[in-house]
């Protein structure tokens, strides 16, 4: 996420924030279904922590972990990024920036405190990680836009800094992938361009200049780059690369009427067998934002769910209304989760998370604690 210029968007974010995450072992009776439930781990918040729930589909069974007594992570926190099992959490307080490692298995933490501290020279618009330094995206210096890396090695200590671009107009969030940061901004000429960092020998080894087409990228897990470049008038270019060498391996058009930010969109979208699976945006005056969709690459068939009818059954049964806050495709149990945040009064915070089939069929509420914000890749 971004520090931009240094607070503003972090309260954004902050604030965001609240309608996403927490957690709680009191279920919803399991709708009847053949389909396999999925293991799943999710963070979120309520109005006084931050929380961990690991559920696991096979035995229905789910484990809650208080991340704020646990880990001292304060729910104000302004990003989390997540490489491997390690989730970072970054924070900002008393003119410095702070980070709390935390290995969402082991539960084994790690302190970084105050390892930045702001100047009039710089002004930190995101922080990244990676399995043993630290990214911060920076404008510098003072009252200009040149883009810039600073680098900090978590074992030696060391700071190294790298110019990206002078005089920018935009930038977009990062995302790192073995051994590569990937950073997506918009040039003094308003075209939009993607730098791929070598973080090993901090040097740029490409540039991607997409002028006017916004690039957005998915990574898979088989460390494959997927980049989405178009606009809102026009079909999407999909381009698929290896990660390590940027050569392509396969390129395709598509069209889904729907349109990408730039950047890194593994939160909203995923590749699984030649199929899309993404969140689809409801035309307007819809009262739900958003829902699961599927675009599969070889029929060309566009599947959008009925998240409205499902959004109102769950209200019907809880007698409260719902925010849909999480998304993610679950490729094991062919599933979609929606998680949700309901306000219960003016002190407490709630939510759960949403199991639905391939076909629209809501298979599961789970009501927690807190609302949830992320899924995490497990």
């Amino acid at each position: 996420m971004k520090f931009y210029k240094i607070l503003g968007v972090f309260h954004l974010l902050v604030i965001s924030s609240l309608f996403i995450s927490c957690t709680n072992d009191d279920n919803r009776p399991e709708m009847v279904s053949e389909e396999q439930m999925p293991d799943y781990i999710v963070i979120g918040q309520n109005f006084q922590s931050v929380f961990q729930y690991n559920y696991d589909g096979s035995q229905d069974e789910g484990e809650l972990f208080n991340l704020t007594q646990e880990s001292n992570i304060n729910r104000e926190y302004l990003t989390l990024r997540q490489v491997s099992q390690v989730l970072t959490f970054f924070s900002f307080a008393a003119g410095s920036f702070s980070a709390v490692q935390r290995n969402h298995v082991t539960g084994e933490s790690t302190f970084l405190n105050e390892f930045y501290t702001i100047s009039n020279e710089r002004s930190v618009i995101w922080g990244a990680s990676s399995e043993n330094k630290l990214f911060l995206g920076f404008f510098n210096p003072e009252a200009s836009t040149n883009y810039g890396i600073r680098t900090i090695d978590l074992t030696t200590e060391q700071e190294t800094d790298l110019i990206i671009e002078y005089n920018v107009n935009d930038v977009f969030e990062p995302i790192y992938y073995d051994g590569r940061l990937l950073v997506t901004y918009l040039d003094q000429e308003a075209n939009y361009k993607l730098a791929v960092l070598d973080t090993e020998s901090n040097l740029i080894i490409r540039t991607f200049d997409f002028g006017k087409l916004v690039p957005s990228i998915l990574i898979n897990k088989d460390g494959e780059m997927y980049i989405f470049s178009g606009n809102s008038a026009s079909d999407y270019e999909l381009t698929l690369y290896d990660l390590q060498t940027l050569n392509v391996i396969q390129q395709d058009l598509f069209s889904i009427n729907r349109y990408f930010l730039a950047g890194p969109i593994q939160s909203v979208a995923s590749i699984y067998n030649e199929k899309l699976y993404y969140l689809n945006l409801y035309a307007q005056p819809s009262l739900i934002p958003f829902g699961p969709a599927t675009y599969d690459f070889i029929t060309k068939e566009n599947v959008i769910i009925d998240m409205p009818s499902i959004v109102q059954q769950v209200q019907d049964e809880l007698g409260l209304d719902i925010e849909l806050t999480a998304f993610a495709y679950n490729e094991k149990s062919k599933t979609f989760l929606m998680g949700y945040a309901k306000f219960v009064n003016v002190e407490t915070l709630e939510g759960g998370v949403l199991i639905i089939s391939e076909k629209g069929r809501l298979l599961k509420n789970t009501n927690l604690k807190f609302a949830p914000t992320r899924f995490i890749d497990n």
